[in-house]
This record gives C-alpha cells, structure tokens and sequence, in this order.
C-alpha cells in the first residue's frame, strides 16, 4: 500500500507558496485555473481531477495539448471556500506537481459569471489550408488580423500529418457578431488567403458544422492535379488557343460559361479515344485517396463536380472510392 510518503515530499515548500495567496472568501464559490506544463505523465491528468475531487471541487472545463511529449494543461475546477476540505486543493496540487516533475500555476477567476448561451454565438473555427507548410510570420500576421477586429484566439490545433500545411483555429467573439460584421470579418480572410495564396473558411462552432455528412470536392487542380480541359486540348494540338481564352477569362474579359463553351469547341473533332490518354495521365493530389477513404470511413457522403468531361470524372469517383455521382458541365458523345 502507498504510506502517502511521495505525496508529502515537498509539501513545505508547497504550502509556502500557497500561503503568499489571496483567496476569495467572499463569495459562495471561486473558480481556479490551474496551468500545467512540462514532460507528460501517465495519469497525470486523473491525479490533479482527484486532487479537485477530495477538496470538494468540480472540474468544469478541461484543455490538453501534447507536442513532443510535452503536455500543456489548462483545467478550471469550481470550489466551495466554506468547505474545510477546500483548503487542501492548492496544496495538494502543488504537492502532485512537484512529485511529478512539472510546473504549476494558479489564477484565481474574478470575472462576474456570464450567461450560458451568451458566447454560443461568438465562438468560431477558423480552418486555414495551403499548399506549403504554413510560416510563423503567416501565422503570426493571421492572429493580429484577427486581433485588430476583436477577436481572441482560444486555440491552434494542426489538422494535418508532417507539415502544417492545415490549421484550425479556435476563436472567440466578446459579443455575438452582426451579420455586417461576421460578412465583413469573412471578406478581410478572404482577402488575406488571396494575398497569401492559402485557403481560409470559417464556420460557427456549433452542432450544424460537426453534424454536416456531405463533402463535395472538385475534381480539377483540387482532387488532381490538372486541368482535363487543357490535357485535352495538348492531344488535339489546340493548347495555345485554350491558353489565350483561359487567361482572358482569368482578366475578367469573359465570364466563365463564355470561356468554356470557346474552349469546348476548339475540342470538336477531337476522338473520344483522347479521354484514355488523358486518363492515363492523371496526377492525383498528394493525399487525395487517403482524405476520401478517411472521409468514407467516418460515414461522410463524397461527391465529385468537374467543369470538365463526364469520363474523366467517372473514372475519378471509381479511383476515389465511389463518390455519389452529379453532373458534370460536358458530356461528350461515343462518336465524337
């Protein structure tokens, strides 16, 4: 059995430190943060809970991050001052810190209690994508736009494997923002991705973003790499056309049904035999299958749309693991 001889090691100097601390006596219940951090250990988390539990306490929010095997922790537990068993909480979690080889630290809640569905509005998810690993000064330049507008960054959490190339930021809102504001604030990381050449969407943190079962990707430069339009166009010896049109619709000088139907008939003619060699080219994005049997695996609905042709992306929704089938722009005769 343990004599409780590890869990006292320490505990004068323990209680010193606690003794330089004011608490709220004043109030029915205080909230106390307790912040962690150093090498993470086995049940360490089940031993500061219980350190809450036998001082009477309530664990009422808990946040844990490991990198490396380094843990950071934030947990908020609420106490009764008028229980006599309260006063053991502080030492005992000083006494469980030291014994277990990390750094603790207290802060004591003041802030007037909020409504609960006060912040259910103001809570977001920022998802940010690229290409390219994501840079700090990206990243640090992201916070202090979010920043300027009011917005508090709760958390940043890597979404993908290796690299950072996908983050997910958790933010917050002091007040549930206007539709005005919430457009407005939508269009400054609209702008920001652009001028960075990296995807940002945000969602509200609500049931509706985690209970969504349908993902509808495009197939061209997203699920591979090319474009079929300008694969089939290289075959039919017809790519410098296709290439003047595309760019002109890229200057805003034609609208994209102008300059696909342009496109589409510099391609009449062309043998259907084509659309083999150009599947026989395709190049899949880098974790493109692993992303759909993931996505399937976890009981989402997959969907595949292409401005392109109907065979090239039949074949991509058989590749890709049987995506739900819609149209797509151009179907082109057996014949043609």
């Amino acid at each position: 059995m343990d004599d409780g001889s590890s869990e006292m090691e320490g505990i004068g100097e323990a209680e010193n430190e606690v003794n330089g601390m004011t608490l709220n006596e004043s109030s029915t219940s205080e909230k106390v943060e307790v912040v962690v951090a150093g090498k993470d250990r086995p049940a360490l988390v089940h031993k500061l809970a219980m350190c809450a539990v036998k001082a009477g306490g309530t664990v009422i929010d808990l946040q844990q991050t490991i990198v490396e095997q380094m843990l950071n922790l934030a947990m908020i537990v609420e106490l009764d001052p008028t229980k006599p068993e309260s006063n053991r909480f502080y030492r005992d979690i000083l006494v469980c810190g030291k014994n277990s080889g990390v750094h603790v630290e207290f802060n004591i809640k003041s802030e007037p209690e909020r409504p609960i569905h006060s912040g259910v509005k103001s809570k977001y998810a920022v998802t940010v994508l690229s290409a390219e690993s994501i840079d700090i000064s990206t990243l640090k330049d992201l916070t202090l736009l979010l920043s300027s507008r009011n917005v508090r960054v709760e958390t940043i959490k890597k979404l993908s494997q290796g690299s950072m190339r996908c983050l997910e930021l958790g933010i917050k809102t002091e007040q549930a923002l206007s539709r005005g504001d919430l457009r407005k604030l939508r269009e400054d990381l609209y702008s920001f991705g652009m001028n960075r050449y990296i995807d940002i969407a945000m969602q509200a943190e609500n049931l509706t973003r985690r209970s969504r079962r349908l993902v509808v990707m495009d197939m061209d430069s997203t699920l591979i790499q090319q474009e079929v339009i300008d694969e089939l166009a290289k075959h039919a010896g017809v790519s410098d056309q296709v290439k003047e049109i595309t760019e002109r619709a890229m200057g805003g000088h034609l609208d994209f049904n102008q300059s696909l139907s342009q496109r589409a008939a510099l391609l009449k003619g062309t043998p259907a035999a084509t659309f083999d060699k150009v599947i026989d080219n395709l190049v899949y994005t880098e974790g493109a299958s692993y992303l759909c049997k993931s996505l399937k695996k976890l009981g989402y609905r997959l969907a595949v749309i292409s401005g392109g042709f109907t065979a090239v992306t039949e074949h991509v929704r058989k590749v890709l693991g049987k995506c739900l089938k819609l149209p797509s722009f151009r179907q082109v005769p057996e014949t043609a």
